[in-house]
């Protein structure tokens, strides 16, 4: 089977997956992404097979939209509860004010998580990213990985549903080929220096948590 499919065995058989499935029901899997890209990367997958190979970008009407929520929900207090448990923060800017707001679930999940979908989907079957903000993974590997999450090519989920389906080939230039790499954390500029970058991120982590 084609890896573009790969999100299909969730989709028919979620029991069958252990501890990579977080929750299910006859709606919805969420799951651990096996190419996590941030320490906490979830995917929430939807089963229902008249949207399930649809665009996200016009799929997710208000509508749909409100019928997840209870989804969406439920991943972010997962990603908060796993993130929070694990870490601590040492350097609060530019994601926290205080350390109260670090520890804040509604402040954490406002500023710490982001959730949207890609504006051109690898994946053949609808799902939605909830993943916090650090992009501290070894999964991490190259320039279109660090692009499709941290530019417009990445829709949040405030901005769905877009008016119509983007452009592959002017979204995929724009965003992940011709835009520059831009640390998330300090607006430094690495141009197409991914290796560079990569070695700022983890410097970056390490300056702003630190292990329980």
């Amino acid at each position: 089977m084609s890896w573009k499919f790969a999100l299909q065995p969730y989709i028919r058989d979620p029991q069958g997956f252990g501890k990579e499935v977080v929750f299910f029901d006859e709606q919805a899997v969420i799951i651990h992404d096996k190419f996590a890209k941030s320490v906490c990367h979830l995917l929430v997958i939807v089963r229902d097979k008249s949207l399930s190979s649809s665009h996200p970008t016009t799929a997710l009407t208000y509508e749909v939209k409100d019928k997840l929520a209870t989804y969406i929900t439920r991943a972010q207090d997962y990603v908060y509860d796993y993130f929070t448990k694990r870490f601590q923060p040492l350097k609060l800017q530019p994601y926290f004010d205080s350390i109260e707001s670090f520890h804040d679930k509604e402040l954490f999940i406002d500023n710490f998580i982001q959730v949207g979908v890609h504006s051109v989907p690898s994946m053949a079957n609808l799902h939605i990213h909830v993943m916090t903000k650090d992009l501290n993974s070894d999964r991490l590997k190259n320039k279109k990985h660090y692009n499709s999450f941290t530019t417009d090519f990445f829709v949040n989920w405030d901005r769905l549903p877009l008016d119509q389906i983007p452009d592959v080939k002017t979204t995929e230039n724009r965003w992940l080929k011709d835009h520059d790499l831009v640390c998330h954390y300090c607006g430094r500029n690495f141009d197409s220096k991914f290796s560079k970058l990569k070695q700022h991120l983890t410097e970056e982590f390490d300056s702003h948590f630190a292990s329980v």
